[in-house]
């Protein structure tokens, strides 16, 4: 894979770690409802564990293809 896919992915993780992990923190906050935010349809513990379960692997994956996007390049 070349960088143009790695950055590629890791677009598409950053975005699904803000929008599935870190909004639903937020949108409690707010009272809001995003309507793909997953997290926030599941019973009140167990979407914060959700939610910080997707940003600590957003956040993995991030730093493991930043690794092997400076491999390639």
């Amino acid at each position: 894979m070349d960088e143009r896919g790695y950055d590629g992915l890791q677009a598409v993780v950053f975005l699904v770690g803000i929008y599935e992990g870190l909004l639903p923190l937020v949108s409690k906050v707010f009272d809001w409802d995003p309507f793909l935010a997953f997290p926030l349809r599941l019973p009140d513990p167990l979407w914060w564990i959700v939610s910080g379960a997707v940003v600590v692997g957003c956040a993995v994956a991030l730093e493991l293809l930043d690794r092997a996007k400076k491999r390639v390049g």
